[in-house]
């Protein structure tokens, strides 16, 4: 399972490039961009094509996520005192040691766990999350993090049920398909060996 987070800022043909990964094979794009108003967001959606909807989360926007019928929402820690209930269909969220993902409320029913890697995004954030994961609570724990072709391999050993991906597919927002391809292909080559 191979998800995508968005880059923080607004990129150029970037409602093309969301469309292109969900029919290139990506299982959720997260829509994510910390500071964004309300307003901001709408008019992203309203340049994706509707048929995206449904496997499309939005961060921290539970009223966009119903009035779009998008997937669900992806709740960051400072919203997450506000999400009282699991309304959507998907509620994930965001956690950064393997020890969090027993303790977090089972109304997330996907954590990520980051950073795992040395940040490709964000330069100078280590990875420290990495290694076995022993108990995931009986939910899908993505790794996220300076996740790309040279380690995607190693999250199956690791027992993750995927990755997020973001640095790695918006460093070059022109090569967004290509590698997104190339990673999948990788995660899948991993289930044969």
């Amino acid at each position: 399972m191979i998800w995508i987070i968005t880059s923080p800022e607004r990129l150029h043909e970037e409602e093309r490039i969301i469309a292109a990964l969900l029919s290139a094979g990506a299982s959720r794009i997260v829509l994510r961009k910390p500071g964004w108003t309300t307003e901001q967001y709408m008019t992203l959606l309203d340049a994706i094509n509707p048929d995206c909807y449904d496997r499309l989360l939005i961060r921290d926007q539970p009223l966009l996520a119903a009035q779009y019928g998008l997937s669900g929402v992806h709740w960051s820690g400072e919203a997450k005192a506000f999400h009282s209930t699991a309304l959507y269909r998907e509620n994930s969220t965001g956690i950064h040691s393997p020890g969090e993902i027993t303790s977090t409320n089972k109304r997330y029913n996907t954590l990520l766990l980051s950073p795992v890697f040395d940040s490709i995004s964000k330069p100078g954030y280590h990875g420290r999350a990495g290694g076995m994961l022993t108990n995931k609570d009986n939910r899908p724990v993505l790794a996220l993090g300076g996740v790309d072709h040279t380690n995607i391999i190693l999250l199956k050993q690791w027992l993750f049920d995927g990755a997020a991906l973001l640095g790695a597919i918006w460093k070059t927002p022109a090569k967004a398909v290509d590698n997104y391809y190339r990673i999948q292909q990788l995660w899948n080559k991993s289930d044969l060996t």
